[in-house]
């Protein structure tokens, strides 16, 4: 078991990070077929071991800038060691309606009994049609409840980005609710983590959203789309992840509870290359900002305030005018993806504006995006490169693949 942790706490996103959960790929990334990519929401196909090793690089960058990285599958081991818990996660997974009212008594029962490592195994990598045999399923049977992948269970691969299962805004949680059934066992899996590890199970905290019955899908919000500015500002995208619906239900939760003053809610183009907020725009000191060109000038923006009836939304001036106007300076910078416009959309598309800050001035960053990467210390910014060239191809970028769970406060 792990030792206590300090409270949860993300006041910003470049505050010194202090602690943060990954997942390391494992065996799941292995299951991924050009026939089933896009189901499981890849473009492209990893190779296993070099990611692994450009995943366990990009930890050990964060090591050694004295982040705590806390593994996704080991807190999770951690808690279906208790039995009653493993078998509520058991068969809040293991459904009939998921796998069928046989294959279901037959998983649940097992699970039950076997070591927690694969238990494990089977919540995260899935279940093949050929593996249901090992678990006392006749093959017949097999053959009824597979789908056309050859999947009884599908694997969860994109728990490798851990940002968008769930964020932390300043002591409490948005549980995300995920837009993809590919994606919707995770926030069960990170829920349990949060409510019953030892590490967190000690410390209230409050939800922000995803604990009410009414905060589901399709009311859907992933933490890409999600970037607190500071103590009370939060900027939101609304895209292909999340739907204005959520954005108003946390609002109403963060203003009730007087956390947050204001939201920036932005309007995105609904296409891959855009999926999130945080593939067109991260920010990496207090005043500077990591942009892809046009989202400053062509999205439209909304800000959402507490009003009298509940909340106040106004549309504003660009993107530029309403962070200019919410966070009360004027000498904000954007720093443009590099290269001219065929350099831009590739750097943009590489990731180039997924950045992890790590501390004030401070990110990581793909070695890649070498134009973007100039630009960004040009104006100022360390820039800690990760050679990591099959992680991108999962189209995640540093910033994707962490959870931040504290920062530190600054006064």
């Amino acid at each position: 078991m792990h030792a206590a942790l300090e409270a949860p706490y993300v006041g910003s996103e470049v505050d010194p990070l202090r602690a943060v959960m990954v997942h390391r790929p494992g065996p799941e990334i292995a299951r991924i077929t050009p026939e089933n990519k896009e189901a499981l929401l890849f473009d492209d196909l990893l190779w296993l071991e070099r990611a692994q090793q450009e995943h366990d690089r990009f930890t050990g960058i964060l090591r050694d800038r004295g982040v705590e990285v806390l593994e996704f599958t080991d807190l999770l081991a951690d808690c279906l060691d208790e039995p009653e818990l493993r078998g509520e996660v058991v068969d809040r997974i293991i459904t009939p309606a998921a796998v069928g009212p046989r294959v279901a008594g037959h998983l649940r029962r097992a699970l039950r009994e076997a070591p927690t490592g694969q238990v494990v195994e089977v919540l995260v990598a899935g279940l093949l049609q050929s593996e249901l045999a090992e678990w006392g399923v006749d093959p017949l049977f097999a053959d009824l409840v597979a789908d056309p992948y050859h999947y009884v269970l599908r694997p969860l691969p994109n728990l490798l980005f851990m940002r968008d299962n769930a964020a932390w805004i300043d002591e409490g949680l948005l549980v995300g609710v995920l837009a993809t059934p590919a994606r919707a066992a995770e926030a069960l899996l990170v829920r349990t983590i949060y409510d019953h590890h030892p590490r967190f199970a000690q410390v209230p905290f409050p939800c922000w959203y995803g604990g009410d019955p009414d905060e589901r899908y399709p009311a859907t919000i992933e933490g890409g789309d999600v970037l607190v500015l500071d103590d009370r500002v939060l900027l939101v995208g609304m895209g292909e992840r999340t739907t204005p619906a959520a954005v108003e239900m946390l609002a109403r939760n963060l203003f009730a509870a007087e956390r947050v003053d204001r939201i920036l809610a932005v309007h995105l183009p609904k296409r891959r290359a855009v999926m999130h907020l945080d593939t067109v725009f991260t920010v990496v000191d207090d005043h500077v900002f990591n942009v892809f060109p046009g989202i400053i000038d062509e999205v439209v923006v909304h800000v959402v305030t507490p009003g009298p009836r509940g909340l106040r939304v106004e549309r504003a001036g660009g993107l530029r005018a309403a962070l200019v106007a919410a966070l009360g300076r004027d000498d904000l910078v954007f720093v443009p993806t590099g290269g001219d416009a065929i350099g831009r959309i590739r750097e943009q598309w590489d990731d180039g504006n997924n950045t992890l800050a790590v501390a004030p001035g401070v990110v990581v960053a793909y070695l890649r995006n070498q134009m973007t990467n100039r630009r960004l210390r040009e104006a100022g910014i360390e820039v800690i490169e990760l050679d990591a060239s099959e992680l991108g191809r999962g189209r995640g970028g540093t910033r994707c693949m962490t959870q931040p769970i504290r920062r530190a406060r600054r006064a």
